[in-house]
């Protein structure tokens, strides 16, 4: 592990407990359940509301990083933002049934992927990392590896990076699938699982909220990952204006202190 892994890993999971008692965010628009039209002054932005702290619900309202920029980027392009909240699993086919315009949902860059959506520009860098039990901390010394070869029963969420990396990497595995990831952090708490393999700012989250249930992240990086908006291969108006925000947040360094109110690892 880098020392530039360990720093970004560390002081997320230190610092992400000051995240949890400001939770601060510029309110958004109420979950619309809902088919909308395609219209040229909304931007529909397909969210899977269970990925804190980049998107999920607080309130009855959808708040996170994504919601904090999906605001800016409707300000940006000149139309009105409507969340439009989708299963995971089928948030690309909402994409590309042109049942939403753009997936801002802590969606990662793969190949897979790559073939059905255009992706903007990455805004935030990841990897899967280990949640455990506190008292198996040691188990787990060498992070996703300590799973190879073992009798460990480990948890994903279906059809994220995780699992298609637990899938593809560890022949034989005992993995049990979730829908969400609360209801795979619940089960490690249960013990019906012994490991959970999620990306990286949502692992440190749940182990900060978990503290009494002692929860603990494993800080090494099993993969390097990024975060980017899923986009219609098509509808290049869109991909060009999302390019384009986004590098005129980062000039301005505005992308930077926007993901260190919600991720302050920087």
């Amino acid at each position: 592990m880098t020392k530039n892994n360990l720093r970004f890993l560390s002081f997320l999971y230190a610092i992400i407990l000051i995240f949890l008692l400001s939770a601060c965010g510029a309110p958004v628009n109420k979950t619309k359940k809902l088919k909308v039209a395609p219209d040229p002054s909304i931007l529909r932005v397909g969210v899977s509301t269970n990925a804190p702290p980049l998107i999920y619900k607080k309130n009855n309202s959808i708040t996170g990083l994504e919601a904090d920029l999906a605001g800016k980027l409707g300000k940006y392009t000149g139309r009105k933002v409507q969340f439009i909240e989708i299963d995971w699993k089928d948030q690309i086919d909402a994409l590309e049934n042109n049942e939403i315009d753009i997936i801002m949902s802590g969606m990662s860059i793969t190949d897979a992927r790559r073939y059905r959506v255009a992706f903007a520009n990455p805004y935030l860098r990841s990897g899967q990392i280990l949640l455990v039990r506190l008292r198996d901390k040691p188990l787990f010394s060498t992070g996703i590896y300590s799973l190879m070869h073992s009798s460990h029963v480990i948890g994903t969420v279906k059809n994220t990076t995780g699992d298609l990396f637990i899938t593809k990497t560890i022949n034989g595995a005992k993995v049990k699938n979730f829908s969400t990831s609360v209801d795979a952090v619940q089960a490690l708490i249960n013990k019906e699982i012994d490991a959970f393999v999620y990306d990286a700012p949502m692992v440190c989250y749940y182990a900060a909220i978990n503290e009494n249930n002692k929860l603990a992240p494993i800080l090494t990086l099993a993969t390097e990952e990024f975060f980017a908006w899923g986009i219609r291969k098509e509808d290049t108006e869109l991909l060009n204006q999302a390019n384009m925000f986004l590098t005129e947040l980062q000039n301005s360094q505005t992308l930077q202190r926007i993901i260190r109110t919600w991720i302050p690892y920087m």
